[in-house]
């Protein structure tokens, strides 16, 4: 691991939460003005093929955007408000039991699972907030 992926990496870990790419090149490069963004999106992509990273999809509108987690203790899935952008983090048997049965139905081995689900959080449905079009 080279000096600039090990920035990054402790970057990542150090934002805490969800970041994007960009989050994670504004803050990396305050530790490195060197840093480019590049570097930051071809970083992300090595760590999450080495499973020290995990992209998620978490945009409210279902937006082509990716955050990550860092080092993801165990398989979680998300929960993201359309009204707000709050994300909530969750584990789910009924979800193992799914993989388990698809996996015998289907006969395969699956490996990883990711589950976003997008809606109205309990305080934006009694607020009845919604993010409009352009994401305020």
């Amino acid at each position: 691991m080279t000096a600039q992926r090990r920035a990054i990496l402790e970057t990542l870990q150090d934002l805490g939460g969800h970041p994007t790419a960009d989050q994670v090149y504004a803050a990396a490069r305050e530790r490195d003005d060197t840093i480019h963004p590049s570097t930051v999106y071809r970083t992300l992509s090595w760590l999450a093929d080495t499973g020290l990273v995990k992209p998620c999809h978490l945009e409210p509108r279902g937006d082509r955007c990716e955050h990550f987690d860092a080092a993801p203790p165990a398989e979680h899935h998300h929960f993201v408000c359309t009204g707000c952008g709050r994300v909530i983090e969750f584990r789910s048997e009924a979800i193992e039991e799914l993989k388990a049965l698809f996996a015998r139905q289907h006969r395969v081995r699956i490996e990883r699972a990711f589950l976003s689900m997008h809606g109205l959080c309990q305080q934006c449905q009694e607020d009845g907030t919604r993010i409009d079009a352009d994401g305020r």
